[in-house]
């Protein structure tokens, strides 16, 4: 059966699919192993992802939403742009507004769209700021060393 094509999906991309093993991986070398650990010996879903990641359910939970985003049943299961970035948008958006999200979960969660965005070779859709509401604990500042004067 042939492969379902979405509004907004890069018709030279169905010529060689990004599968999502290829994706997870290509990420998993510019974030980092110890942000994004890749099992490569697995076969599923389940245990793709090492539970020794720094913010292991922030990882997962975006890796599963690419996973699921993309309807994909195997790793080799092929991905697009558009519905990657739509199934990880929620994850970022709630990140974002979360009062209890620290400013490395923050910085991840930026990095990750921005390495999708780099693998896919296109700008990120997702670049401007998400606005804090004021309950939720206002706008998430990059930590910053002061330097004392003594």
């Amino acid at each position: 059966h042939p492969l379902e094509r979405r509004a907004g999906d890069d018709a030279s991309s169905a010529e060689t699919p990004m599968t999502f093993r290829d994706l997870i991986e290509q990420m998993a070398k510019r974030i980092g192993q110890h942000q994004l650990p890749v099992n490569a010996a697995a076969t599923e879903l389940r245990g793709f992802i090492d539970s020794s990641a720094v913010h292991y359910g922030l990882v997962s939970q975006v890796v599963i939403a690419i996973y699921t985003g993309n309807r994909c049943r195997r790793l080799t299961d092929p991905v697009t742009r558009d519905a990657t970035f739509e199934s990880i948008e929620p994850v970022r958006f709630t990140v974002l507004q979360s009062p209890k999200t620290d400013v490395d979960a923050h910085g991840l969660m930026e990095s990750m769209c921005a390495e999708v965005a780099h693998v896919f070779n296109t700008t990120q859709p997702l670049a401007s700021p998400v606005r804090a509401s004021t309950s939720a604990g206002g706008k998430l500042f990059a930590f910053r060393r002061r330097l004392r004067l003594s």
